[in-house]
């Protein structure tokens, strides 16, 4: 018995983990070229303000009295910038939404559980790929972005951990610390000629992250009066740093200006899942090269926030949250962040045809080389006759449409190039997913046997331990030693067939598994 149970301990813990290698693996590649717009960009930095656990709603919606818990941003999406509702994936928790933000993809479920504080895995985002990024905020989450990046550029300043106390009576400290912190960190520039020039040059960007929505959300819920007070005090906060960067560069109108959520939050005050209140959040984009407000008779969407927020008449540009990271690199001229899967949201940009065709090729052959890179690493661990390309993107198509979107450029057809751009980012898309996804029918029938085979395995047990419908059987050497060398030999089969291919070693684990169990079937 003490052999049959840890034989079961170990299989199901073979299940338990295959569970992750199969449906939660990294989604990463690596070996990619960066790719930036060939064209000048309209802004020379970015000011990202990110109010974590900020709902769409709550940023949007009027008092009772008509007036709008944040004028000073209710005032922007009026009458100097575009706005939407950005969507986020599960789980709607800060790390991944932060990712998902500086990065633009989305992590695997399973990044969650390897730490907060570290990298499970290296990625490339809008901060490593910029000139100089100065960020204020959590410990939690401005530590991974600095790791993450090549050389000495991207610069963190924390409060400590103990600061953040989720039951406090006022998370709102938490906000006022950055905000005093960046106007301190702009006067003390002036008389620090070094870091006064480093603020000049071009591809600066300066991210605040304020967690005090957040906490308070959790202590005392979104509808309490705590949260909604911290939201008025984020307003005043992020109009007086505003007014404090375009002083400090004499309004030079090259500052471009980004305030959005990592994740929304339940009427409960938890995140996590896919709640519309958890994965709506708010999208307000203003400054240079950004596009005004769009005035609009009617739209259509399949919510009624339109009417509840009494913004019917303005263009509402909804995004997927990835899509900022491909938008932040646009405005800014630095390479897509290699890892990025978002597409660039056009409509925000306040720029040429040439500009936005430009910057849409880019887009679409950077998540091209992941496509290509993908398909590599697949074609090299698949023996030839075993391997199915995807063919919508075979190696012909790829070349076919990229010198169409070039002509089309060349030819100032910009609205069929931006089009065909689209069409090819689709495809890759897909294609990665087709990739990333190629095994999982494979390893899913293999750890499908083993569970089968093991279920059987402890029926027959029982049987045979606990009732009388069993009858005793002579064995015979002869025939047990041909069973024995039949499944040795499938094994062998089996684990030269994984060899061959350089397969992981847990693939040898899930497909060698159900041969030892299935013997042990047929033996008894």
């Amino acid at each position: 018995i003490p052999v049959f149970v840890l034989a079961g301990l170990l299989v199901h813990c073979v299940f338990l983990v295959s569970i992750f290698e199969i449906y939660f693996s990294s989604p990463l590649v690596h070996g990619m070229t960066p790719q930036q717009t060939p064209l000048p960009p309209p802004a020379q930095r970015l000011v990202l303000f990110v109010a974590d656990g900020l709902r769409a709603d709550s940023l949007y919606e009027l008092n009772s009295n008509g007036t709008s818990q944040a004028p000073y941003l209710r005032s922007i999406l009026e009458n100097n910038g575009s706005w939407g509702i950005s969507h986020t994936r599960v789980p709607t928790e800060s790390r991944p939404g932060h990712v998902a933000l500086i990065a633009g993809f989305y992590e695997d479920v399973s990044a969650v559980a390897k730490g907060w504080k570290e990298n499970p895995v290296e990625f490339d985002s809008v901060f490593n790929e910029s000139k100089y990024t100065w960020s204020w905020g959590s410990p939690d989450i401005l530590p991974m972005f600095a790791k993450g990046a090549t050389g000495d550029h991207v610069y963190t300043y924390c409060y400590s951990a103990e600061r953040e106390d989720f039951g406090a009576q006022d998370a709102a400290k938490l906000d006022m610390w950055v905000f005093d912190h960046v106007k301190s960190f702009f006067n003390s520039s002036r008389s620090n000629q070094t870091l006064f020039s480093a603020l000049h040059e071009d591809r600066v960007v300066l991210f605040l992250h304020l967690l005090g929505i957040d906490t308070n959300g959790h202590a005392h819920r979104p509808n309490s009066r705590e949260y909604k007070e911290n939201i008025k005090k984020v307003d005043e906060g992020i109009k007086e740093i505003v007014s404090v960067i375009e002083n400090f560069y004499g309004n030079d109108g090259k500052t471009a200006f980004i305030l959005t959520s990592d994740h929304g939050m339940t009427d409960w005050g938890s995140h996590g899942a896919g709640h519309p209140s958890e994965t709506l959040t708010p999208l307000i984009v203003w400054g240079a090269g950004v596009n005004y407000p769009q005035k609009v008779t009617s739209q259509f969407f399949e919510d009624s926030f339109l009417k509840e927020w009494k913004l019917e008449d303005l263009k509402r540009l909804d995004v997927n949250q990835a899509d900022i990271a491909p938008l932040m690199a646009s405005l800014i001229g630095v390479p897509f962040p290699l890892n990025s899967v978002g597409t660039l949201p056009l409509e925000y940009l306040n720029n040429s045809a040439h500009f936005k065709a430009e910057s849409m090729f880019t887009n679409a052959v950077q998540i091209l080389e992941q496509f290509k890179v993908k398909m590599s690493q697949k074609k090299e661990t698949t023996l030839s006759f075993l391997f199915t390309p995807f063919k919508p993107l075979s190696d012909s198509e790829q070349i076919n449409f990229l010198k169409r979107a070039r002509l089309y450029i060349q030819q100032q057809r910009y609205d069929e190039a931006i089009s065909l751009c689209k069409s090819l980012i689709n495809l890759a898309l897909e294609g990665l997913s087709y990739y990333h996804t190629y095994d999982r029918l494979f390893l899913g029938l293999s750890i499908a046997m083993g569970f089968v085979g093991w279920t059987t395995y402890v029926i027959l047990v029982l049987i045979k331990n606990h009732s009388n419908l069993t009858k005793t059987v002579r064995t015979n050497n002869k025939e047990s030693a041909v069973l024995f060398y039949a499944f040795a030999s499938v094994g062998m089969i089996i684990a030269f067939f994984l060899l061959i291919q350089t397969c992981p070693w847990t693939y040898y684990v899930y497909c060698l598994l159900p041969v030892p169990v299935w013997y042990a079937v047929v033996r008894e």
